[in-house]
């Protein structure tokens, strides 16, 4: 099927199960915010990482419990590690928020049936060394840390819903166009769908991989070289013959409607971009997700 001119294989994507927290951080400014925030969100791949950061964009000062400008992300990591697993990872990732200047840290309330809650001021609040008090900030019961650029203020605790994560293949003419797809189109349509994450923002985008190996068996994931252009002479491929550049897309969401509505943003911000050819998902035998998400579902054959 087509698209506006790009091809759209009629296949579908494999969705994982996720634990996601969502949260949101403030600060003094949107650029500090932003640039805390991707720190939080660092070594956030789940393939070497306990934890997954994820970005979905800003807040505006209107929004947010203190007033200031804000950014929202989730934290997430697929179910089959377990919740307590994941909670123990949540807690280590957030036990490192006390170092970030100006910064505050609230429940981004997530769409969507709550499932599980984690106490965070049991673990943060300790940071505070005995000068730590309990207080509210709109509306919330926080954790009021006295920190050295001032009072940070941690939302005593966050909720975990069961979302999923999605992901696109996306072939393009050259580099140039991937990365002006990824970049500067769908990350910053998608970061407007309400419930959406974006890995690697504002970038958006990764070099993906497979599960498993074919000569290196025992690693969780190796490169996926169906989908890498220098070995097209070597390997069965997917790639266009007009494609000289693959990127992958994921997302993760709150929901499922939520995955479809971020996909869909993504097609079409993608589908708006000069020299991308074709748009695809990545299928392994259901060894990674246990949904099976239709493109069709996305972006229906005669939307376009």
């Amino acid at each position: 099927m087509q698209y506006r001119g790009v091809m759209i294989e009629d296949t579908f994507c494999e969705c994982t199960d996720i634990y996601t927290a969502r949260l949101i951080l403030t600060a003094a400014t949107e650029s500090v915010a932003l640039a805390e925030t991707s720190y939080l969100c660092g070594f956030g791949i789940i393939t070497a990482s306990p934890i997954q950061g994820c970005i979905e964009g800003f807040v505006s000062p209107a929004l947010t419990p203190d007033g200031r400008s804000g950014v929202a992300f989730q934290l997430n990591a697929p179910t089959a590690v377990g919740f307590e697993t994941f909670k123990r990872a949540l807690l280590d990732r957030l036990f490192i928020f006390p170092h970030l200047p100006t910064c505050s840290l609230f429940d981004g309330e997530a769409s969507g049936p709550v499932e599980w809650i984690v106490d965070l001021a049991a673990r943060v609040s300790r940071w505070g060394d005995g000068f730590e008090a309990n207080d509210r900030v709109g509306g919330r019961d926080v954790v009021r840390l006295p920190i050295m650029t001032g009072d940070q203020y941690i939302e005593r605790r966050v909720h975990v819903v069961a979302g999923t994560d999605g992901v696109l293949e996306v072939f393009g003419v050259n580099e140039t166009s991937c990365l002006q797809g990824a970049m500067e189109a769908a990350a910053w349509v998608v970061r407007d769908v309400p419930g959406v994450a974006v890995f690697n923002y504002p970038v958006g985008g990764i070099s993906g991989a497979k599960v498993g190996g074919r000569r290196y068996q025992g690693e969780g994931v190796t490169i996926n070289e169906a989908f890498c252009p220098s070995l097209r002479k070597r390997v069965p491929t997917k790639i266009p013959q007009e494609a000289q550049c693959v990127i992958e897309f994921p997302l993760v969401a709150t929901s499922l409607d939520a995955m479809k509505s971020g996909l869909a943003a993504a097609v079409r911000a993608f589908a708006r971009t000069a020299g991308i050819v074709a748009i695809t998902a990545p299928s392994f035998g259901g060894a990674w997700g246990g949904r099976k998400l239709p493109l069709r579902e996305v972006v229906p054959p005669d939307e376009g």
